[in-house]
């Protein structure tokens, strides 16, 4: 190596590092957001994709396959006036669910990296009541994911998330057989907080695990028509996901049927998460343009 190639080589080097920095990911794990940021006018494409019968009990179906499922598609934008602003559309099946919303990213950290989010859903169906709580309800969500960084490979995350209405709002819940009957309605919005852990395997594969905590107002209430003494359940996601040139495929298995803050984080959509051996499979791609 001459003189003159030492120093072009480490330009080289730096050059790229720096554009790997500057870099767009949509921000999207499996169902929580992420703290990442689409660059400059990037555009970001997200297809979601659920499987409604469970695995279990339904191998000559290909294991829920060859059942019914949800399939979404979103777009995020890249705000270039404004480092680290992003808006973003989505639309999925399930109840005809629009989502519109913005996501500032406000600290990009070695170790720490933390956004603010806030998003307005519509569900367009024509609004009624059904045995699992009502539907045609729109209502707004605030976010704030924060990634922790355990090391370059491993991090953690937090997402906590204000949701002003769910399905059950102003609805009196269920209890389980036996229990004291409630007799005021289900009033105001729900607080949770999501968890999810990423481990980087090698440069493309990675181990993902996402856990919906059932909300505290939910602990000792029953979704409508249930008469085994069973509440209300804790939601996971959990899989690999596989990142190639500007795309990322992630499967997993999920207890969960919605993807978007309301129908994951809510604890009530749909009757809420399934029992944890009722799961079924997953997969999203993201592809950068």
């Amino acid at each position: 190596m001459t003189r003159k190639t030492a120093p072009l080589l480490a330009c080289a080097v730096l050059a790229g590092g720096a554009l790997h920095a500057e870099s767009s990911e949509v921000p999207l794990v499996l169902n929580l957001p992420s703290a990442e940021r689409m660059q400059f006018w990037d555009i970001g494409m997200a297809f979601t994709h659920r499987f409604v019968q469970p695995v279990q009990g339904h191998g000559k179906d290909v294991y829920g396959l060859d059942g019914y499922t949800y399939s979404g598609i979103g777009f995020t934008f890249g705000i270039k006036p404004i480092k680290g602003l992003n808006a973003f559309i989505y639309r999925t099946p399930d109840n005809k669910t629009f989502t519109l919303g913005l996501q500032q990213q406000v600290l990009n950290g070695d170790r720490v990296r933390m956004a603010l989010r806030a998003e307005r859903f519509d569900e367009v169906v024509k609004g009624t009541i059904t045995p699992l709580g009502r539907v045609g309800i729109f209502g707004g969500t605030f976010q704030v994911p924060t990634e922790i960084f355990i090391t370059d490979d491993i991090i953690f995350s937090l997402v906590p998330t204000y949701i002003t209405k769910t399905t059950t709002t102003n609805t009196i819940l269920a209890v389980p057989p036996g229990a004291t009957p409630n007799t005021t309605p289900n009033t105001g919005g729900v607080f949770n907080v999501g968890v999810g852990l990423r481990a980087n395997l090698t440069e493309k594969f990675s181990v993902v695990t996402e856990y919906y905590p059932r909300p505290s107002k939910f602990s000792k209430a029953a979704p409508e028509g249930s008469t085994d003494g069973s509440t209300y359940q804790n939601g996971f996601a959990a899989g690999v996901s596989y990142k190639t040139f500007k795309h990322r495929f992630s499967l997993f298995g999920t207890n969960v049927i919605g993807t978007t803050a309301n129908q994951v984080l809510s604890g009530d959509y749909g009757g809420g998460p399934r029992p944890s051996a009722s799961w079924s499979i997953g997969f999203n791609v993201t592809r950068i343009f």
